[in-house]
């Protein structure tokens, strides 16, 4: 029963997990299948990787994504609503139909003037992430520590930001904490560079992605399911723009006070939910990925946040004691820097959108609703020059293409090296 299986809590969750396939996953967990409106997992890594030769934990890097949120915009709910009511008028819905129609009439008054805000759920899952952080790294978290914590403007982030400090100074009475939201970090919390966002969707990127979607566009079953008049269907009902909605709302349940009351799910099979995640995940990669169909340069729109977080960690190693410096803001940004970084196989180019998934690149990995990447520096003491640190990618320890010390810990040398060379190489549009 597809009911049941929301309710199941995630298995697992890791980057590039090779005897499983996504599809089967997603089928293991429907709530995978939301892209970036499932719930923030808890991480699947509980024991990490001991640092070598006796280097501790010292700062920690932060950039983390706002938690579970409605919808933004009031159309994502009015559309299927008004779609179905306007077909319960005239008798053409059937009795799954009119359940529908009762179900999206209670989500739609639950979300009303609600948008975009964080719910809850959002609220709770930064406090958690923040009290594993603590409890993971002790060693940075101790006596009068210093936590520098920034957000975008946007109300969602800046609620995330603050219940992780409340539950940062619920932890660390005497934590030295500086929060603030402020127009003038918004050029690298949240950069807005125009002309590559000119490129997303070009004309002949746009054609391309209509060609691989028209081969998962079949919508007659659910259709059928829902309306009693196939003539109907075929003059008064815009069964992708109904189909692609309805999916929205299913999919963003997980983050609400409904969750466990209802679900939109079962209108679907489970291949149709493989193929509503599969054209989600494609859009995902051409607009934020290292995409060769628009130019690959999508992930150099983090370019300002790379440069940001290598100065000021250049800054802070130089610091007996530096703490924390921990940013808030949205999936736009965390997705793209991390193809920028090339964590795992996220840096991935290819113009065959078909092979995504089989290639292990599955965007709900990267930025479920909290999502965030931790870099987490250790040394053996202040006069330590050689300054070793490690990814974490939903809190969950993940590789660089960089030459590394047993597995997951690298030179801070080399890293500033490699992506400051990448950087400086890149030439504006």
């Amino acid at each position: 029963m597809r009911k049941i299986l929301i309710l199941v809590t995630l298995t697992f969750y890791a980057i590039g997990l090779p005897a499983q396939s996504i599809r089967e996953e997603i089928q293991k967990n429907i709530r995978c299948s939301a892209s970036n409106y499932m719930a923030y997992p808890n991480p699947q890594q509980h024991e990490l990787t001991p640092a070598p030769g006796g280097k501790k934990p010292f700062y920690i890097s932060h950039y983390g994504r706002h938690g579970s949120r409605y919808h933004n915009l009031p159309a994502t709910y009015d559309i299927p609503y008004q779609t179905m009511a306007a077909a319960d008028s005239l008798g053409k819905l059937t009795p799954l139909g009119a359940d529908v129609l009762h179900r999206l009439e209670l989500i739609r008054c639950d979300a009303k003037d609600h948008w975009g805000e964080l719910t809850e759920l959002g609220a709770r899952q930064h406090r958690e992430i923040i009290k594993r952080m603590v409890r993971r790294y002790p060693e940075i978290f101790r006596g009068r520590v210093t936590v520098d914590a920034r957000s975008t403007m946007s109300t969602r982030c800046i609620l995330s930001m603050e219940y992780a400090m409340m539950q940062l100074s619920e932890m660390l009475p005497t934590a030295q904490i500086h929060h603030n939201a402020t127009f003038r970090d918004m050029y690298y919390l949240n950069q807005q560079d125009k002309r590559l966002f000119a490129m997303k969707m070009d004309s002949a990127t746009r054609v391309r992605y209509f060609e691989f979607t028209k081969n998962y566009e079949d919508n007659s079953r659910l259709m059928k399911s829902l309306f009693n008049d196939t003539a109907y269907i075929n003059n008064k009902v815009d069964a992708g723009k109904l189909n692609y909605f309805l999916f929205k709302v299913a999919s963003n349940l997980q983050s609400t006070h409904l969750n466990n009351a209802m679900t939109l799910y079962d209108l679907f099979t489970d291949e149709e939910i493989y193929r509503n995640w599969k054209k989600e995940n494609a859009w995902w990669y051409i607009c934020y990925g290292n995409c060769p169909i628009n130019g690959g340069l999508q992930p150099y729109t983090q370019r300002n946040l790379l440069r940001r977080i290598i100065e000021q960690a250049d800054s802070c190693i130089s610091l007996k004691k530096p703490g924390a410096q921990l940013r808030f803001g949205h999936e736009t940004v965390l997705l793209p820097l991390v193809c920028l970084l090339e964590v795992e196989d996220y840096g991935l180019s290819t113009d065959n959108l078909e092979s995504l998934d089989r290639r292990g690149w599955a965007n709900y990995r990267i930025f479920p609703m909290g999502a965030n990447l931790q870099l987490v520096f250790y040394r053996q003491s202040p006069a330590d020059e050689d300054v070793l640190f490690k990814v974490l990618l939903n809190e969950n320890e993940v590789h660089l293409p960089l030459k590394s010390v047993e597995d997951v810990y690298y030179h801070w040398s080399d890293f500033r090296k490699y992506y400051l060379s990448k950087l400086d190489a890149y030439v504006e549009q």
